[in-house]
């Protein structure tokens, strides 16, 4: 009798471990993500993927069309409810690159605007702090001479407006007053306020952000570190895309995120909790920035290529489009 009570009992607490704690009704709760929890919504989706047991959606971005006015950027910026971008028209001989803006509100495109147009090309679009920043010779197009140097501007809610910055690289922390900023090939911290750069500590040599051959491609910067993208060799003679997350306090290098090869790159980008390289063929790279984990590599069905990766506000990403020399389009993902 003692033997079949205790028999007895062994089989209910094995039963009760069996169903994860005896009254979860046999299903084990899910493990919290430390992604947003998403809400339906009723704009059709333009493709998704699954990484990690979650569904990722991709939306396309409506009410514009920029056919005649045309997205022509290497860079892409996204502060508050507005998104920043170099263009120039189509019926614009000189392809005179402008400064414009549009509104978004959920997946509507509204409120197109030139913010300025004075510069022949422009280069590193940036925002700090709510001022927007890009890179151009001084002057009006139609005076500059080509040899003349390149120096950042600032939108002042009127017009570009020159500063004495050159020759350096800015990389806003959160798109904040605080920046990464080159001296050299050294990186530097300090504060950017309406063009005023004032000078900090050194974060990192350049001999450090190049060890094995890193050749740069871009950077970011949020609280949880810098990040330099670029391409290394690899044992065949090839090149592939990495990501090297370093220390705001130290410079020190805190997790390296191996991407595609660098023939088949599509950007990449940094959210509040994942890293994501692109890849040609609409396939995305997914890393837990918290512990460098590779999460998965996903395809999107349909198929959505993509050219350049701009991190958004609550893990999501805009994704820059070119559909052919005078169309591009706009979409956001949704991590």
């Amino acid at each position: 009798m003692k033997k079949n009570w205790k028999a007895a009992l062994l089989a209910g607490l094995s039963l009760c471990l069996f169903l994860a704690g005896c009254g979860g009704g046999g299903t084990p709760a899910k493990p919290k993500s430390d992604l947003p929890e998403r809400k339906k919504i009723s704009t059709p989706v333009a493709s998704s993927f699954k990484v990690d047991g979650r569904t990722v959606n991709i939306y396309e971005y409506t009410g514009l069309t920029f056919k005649d006015q045309t997205l022509w950027t290497e860079k892409l910026a996204v502060d508050g409810d507005r998104i920043y971008f170099f263009g120039f028209d189509n019926k614009d001989k000189t392809y005179r690159t402008k400064l414009r803006s549009v509104s978004y509100k959920d997946e509507k495109l509204s409120d197109l605007k030139v913010l300025d147009g004075r510069a022949n090309w422009r280069y590193r679009l940036v925002v700090s702090n709510g001022t927007v920043y890009d890179w151009h010779k001084k002057g009006d197009y139609n005076s500059i001479k080509a040899n003349s140097p390149d120096y950042w501007h600032y939108y002042d809610g009127k017009a570009m407006v020159p500063t004495n910055l050159r020759g350096m690289t800015l990389v806003p922390i959160d798109q904040g007053k605080d920046v990464v900023y080159t001296e050299g090939s050294d990186y530097w911290i300090g504060t950017l306020e309406k063009g005023k750069l004032t000078k900090g500590k050194k974060l990192l040599s350049g001999t450090e952000a190049k060890k094995d051959g890193l050749s740069l491609k871009g950077q970011w910067a949020d609280k949880d570190g810098f990040y330099l993208m670029g391409y290394l060799k690899n044992d065949k003679g090839g090149y592939y895309n990495v990501v090297r997350q370093f220390s705001l306090k130290d410079g020190k290098l805190l997790q390296t995120f191996e991407g595609p090869p660098t023939e088949e790159s599509r950007g990449f980008a940094v959210t509040e909790h994942r890293v994501v390289l692109g890849q040609k063929g609409g396939i995305y790279w997914i890393y837990s920035k918290k512990d460098g984990k590779l999460l998965g590599k996903a395809q999107t069905e349909p198929k959505l290529t993509m050219e350049i990766l701009t991190p958004m506000k609550n893990d999501s990403i805009l994704i820059y489009r070119r559909i052919n020399r005078s169309e591009a389009k706009l979409y956001r993902m949704d991590l």
